[in-house]
């Protein structure tokens, strides 16, 4: 990639939006770049001047290859117990759609194909021609995708993309937690509350989800009195666009805390405890 190659800089223009489009397709951030770079690569093969529009050429590519890859992803996912997405440090401007650990946990439930129709129509906000033209469908199979996707999300809890809201609540969530306050956790937390957690290999974390305001207020104040060092403090941040959490000691992060809100009450705690995906943090 050098200054002198005309093709930089139309591909320059687009890598912020290809790299969340990206990272919506797979909930990973490093998957994400590998996929913008393999795209830069089939960009830097096309012939000079028999592309006309830059911007839907790169786009093609990152779906498509982020399809790929999402289905050799998917058969990992399935082996294991729990997964959750890599947290995205980046700043998300104002106006995006929503980019929350719990809406990428809910698209896990759709295939491939539906979840690249649907982040092309909810959350880059094409139209079903340009979709088809991406995706190599007609635009009525589109269409069937598009709403077989939404009906395998119908009914399934979904959280306010609302940071006023989730900075409050995760405020005094950090506050309680820090003072052990069992009945004020309880109270923050609604009747459905789920908590995920996720080490990868070398870290530790619960086999399973946690559920009900009892025993997810028990797991973090259990495991933040037994395993945690005294000088193990949560800390404010912005992940995945909307306010986070960051629990680290004098040796560094040691998890990333993102919640799921709405009605003035957590539904959605998850706990991200790989420390090679904790490294970012800084």
């Amino acid at each position: 990639m050098t200054t002198a190659d005309p093709r930089l800089t139309p591909f320059l223009d687009q890598r912020p939006r290809l790299r969340l489009l990206a990272y919506r397709m797979l909930g990973s951030a490093s998957d994400a770049d590998d996929v913008v770079q393999d795209a830069w690569l089939k960009w830097c093969a096309v012939e000079d001047g028999s592309v006309h529009d830059a911007a839907a050429f790169l786009t093609t590519q990152v779906t498509r290859l982020s399809i790929d890859r999402l289905r050799k992803a998917r058969r990992q996912r399935q082996l294991s117990r729990q997964w959750l997405p890599e947290p995205w440090f980046d700043p998300v401007e104002a106006g995006e759609a929503d980019l929350s650990t719990g809406l990428l946990l809910l698209l896990e439930r759709l295939s491939p194909e539906q979840r690249a129709v649907y982040v092309l129509r909810e959350a880059m906000d094409l139209d079903f021609a340009e979709i088809a033209a991406i995706v190599d469908k007609t635009i009525p199979t589109c269409r069937q995708i598009m709403s077989r996707a939404r009906a395998a999300l119908k009914g399934q809890p979904r959280f306010a993309w609302d940071a006023a809201q989730t900075a409050s609540l995760v405020q005094r969530f950090a506050s309680a937690c820090e003072q052990r306050d069992y009945a004020t956790l309880v109270a923050l937390l609604g009747d459905d509350c789920r908590l995920v957690s996720y080490a990868g290999a070398k870290g530790k974390a619960a086999l399973n989800p946690i559920l009900g305001p009892d025993k997810v207020s028990r797991f973090l104040l259990g495991v933040r009195r037994k395993f945690l060092p005294a000088d193990f403090v949560l800390r404010p941040a912005v992940i995945n666009g909307l306010p986070a959490l960051v629990g680290a000691d004098s040796d560094g992060a040691r998890w990333v805390l993102s919640f799921g809100c709405r009605d003035g009450k957590i539904f959605g705690v998850y706990l991200m405890a790989d420390p090679d995906i904790i490294s970012q943090v800084t």
